[in-house]
Order: C-alpha cells, then sequence, then structure tokens
C-alpha cells in the first residue's frame, strides 16, 4: 500500500488516541527484512516466531477465542501463516482489552497481550494477498481496521482479496479500506457457498484508502439488495465471474442491505 501524508496522519492521531498500544509482526524469522517495518510513520517490532514461542501460543488461544470451531490449529498457524507469512499484531496492556481475554489467558493488568491480529496469506501473484484472520479484542478503539491498514503496509500489499458472508458485519469493516469488487463464489465450495463472496480491494491509490478509512469516500449505489435476498445477491456473482465490475461502496451494507454500485 502506497504511503501517503493522510494516512500517516491519520494513524498518529489513531496511536495517540491509545497510549500503550504498539506495532508488531510475528513470522518466521527469515522475514524481517522483507516487511516494511515502518508503515506510514509506525515503527513496527519484528517477533521471529521460533524465539517468542510464547507469543505464537497466546495468538492461536486468542483466533480460538475469536472464531470457536474454526479457530486456526495449532499446525496451520505454524505451516500456513508463521512459515511463508507474518501476522500484524497491535499489543498492549491486558487492562485495555477486553475481561474475557483477561480471564481466557489468566492475565493480570499490566501484562502484555495481543490486543488486535490480522493475517493475510501471500499469493502467487505479485502485489495480490488474501486475507484471511482479523481479531480485535479492544472495545470502543476501532482497531481493527487499523490492524488491518497496517499489516497490509508492512507486506507492501497493492491488492487484497478475502471472502466474506454477505450478511456478516464484518463487511462494514473490510469497505473502511474502499470499495470492495465482487469477484465471485468462492473457489472450491464454501461452508456457507449461498452466502459468501469473495472481494477484492484495489490498495494502489493511497489517498482513497485514507478517505475510506475515516468515512469519507462515498459514492452512490445504484443498487440495494437485500442481505436475504439470495437469488439476486447469486445474479450479482454471475454478472460479476462474467466481467462485469461490480462494487460494494462504502460502508458496504446498511439497513440490512448491500450497496452495489454498476460500472
Amino acid at each position: 500500500m502506497r504511503d501517503t501524508g493522510a494516512l500517516a496522519r491519520q494513524v498518529e492521531e489513531f496511536m495517540a488516541r491509545h497510549p500503550g498500544v504498539s506495532l508488531a509482526a510475528l513470522g518466521a524469522g527469515e522475514h524481517a527484512g522483507s516487511l516494511e517495518l515502518s508503515p506510514f510513520g509506525v515503527p513496527a517490532t519484528y517477533l521471529p516466531a521460533e524465539r517468542n514461542l510464547a507469543l505464537a501460543q497466546q495468538y492461536l488461544a486468542l483466533n480460538q477465542l475469536a472464531f470457536g470451531g474454526i479457530g486456526v490449529p495449532r499446525w496451520v498457524l505454524s505451516d500456513l501463516y508463521l512459515l511463508p507469512g507474518a501476522i500484524g499484531l497491535l499489543r498492549c496492556p491486558a487492562r485495555l482489552v477486553k475481561p474475557e481475554v483477561r480471564e481466557a489467558l489468566g492475565l493480570a493488568d499490566e501484562d502484555p497481550t495481543i490486543g488486535a491480529a490480522y493475517y493475510a496469506a501471500p499469493s502467487v501473484t505479485p502485489g495480490l494477498f488474501i486475507g484471511v484472520s482479523l481479531l480485535s479484542f479492544l472495545p470502543g478503539t476501532g482497531a481493527a481496521p487499523w490492524v488491518k491498514a497496517l499489516t497490509l503496509g508492512m507486506l507492501r500489499a497493492r491488492r487484497l482479496r478475502g471472502v466474506a458472508q454477505w450478511d456478516n458485519p464484518s463487511v462494514r469493516v473490510h469497505a473502511r479500506l474502499g470499495p470492495l469488487r465482487l469477484v465471485g463464489r468462492v473457489p472450491g465450495g464454501h461452508e456457507y457457498g449461498e452466502r459468501t463472496f469473495v472481494y477484492e480491494t484495489d490498495l494502489s491509490d493511497g489517498v482513497r484508502v485514507a478517505e475510506a478509512m475515516v468515512r469519507r469516500l462515498y459514492r452512490v449505489p445504484t443498487q440495494r439488495v437485500s442481505v436475504t435476498d439470495l437469488s439476486a445477491l447469486s445474479a450479482l456473482l454471475d454478472r460479476a465471474e462474467a466481467g462485469e465490475v461490480l462494487h460494494l461502496v462504502p460502508p458496504g451494507v446498511d439497513a440490512g442491505h448491500v450497496l452495489v454500485s454498476e460500472g
């Protein structure tokens, strides 16, 4: 993601509002030199996973706390997260996170912990990353889109593809980085296939990302489709797979409807 003065100012303001929060990355030691460890001017600490086993275990526990039965297994964390890539972390004193996190991990108020985290997997297409896992336990901070943006900045991502469900509130978080171009259905299928789609975010225009992050990027939707109208939503994916350009425009979902811009 290209750096801009606007994004740098926004990140600086976010960090200033939340003293005690710091940026880090957890991954295989050899990846340290491949990351941008000052995304938008925020210094990031690289933590080799081989020497930070307790932190890797903490991330694993928090991922499973956030996602329950679909939380990442340990071998997936090692083989498919940490070996090929790096997880972006916002770390903080435990007093800042939700009480259930402190209880689950047995933390005292000043113990360091992971407040928010994002993982995007590298792909075979240069500059394209695949969004995998976003979690935040920092209530009232709006940390989720910021840990996502900062991680993608560390990765120097130019495009992001992800998977979402039409009726999931996370669509609003994803749209904080800009319009979501509809790509189509999930390759290989999905447990929630009838209400799931693949989207792509263009991260190459830092000015547009900055506008989206502060909710000033707006395009008038040409269609509003109910998140329960699976037939109409499936037809949108048919059109996208046929090559038509369709976007979900920020905030992505409003009052139970996805906001679609055609052309």
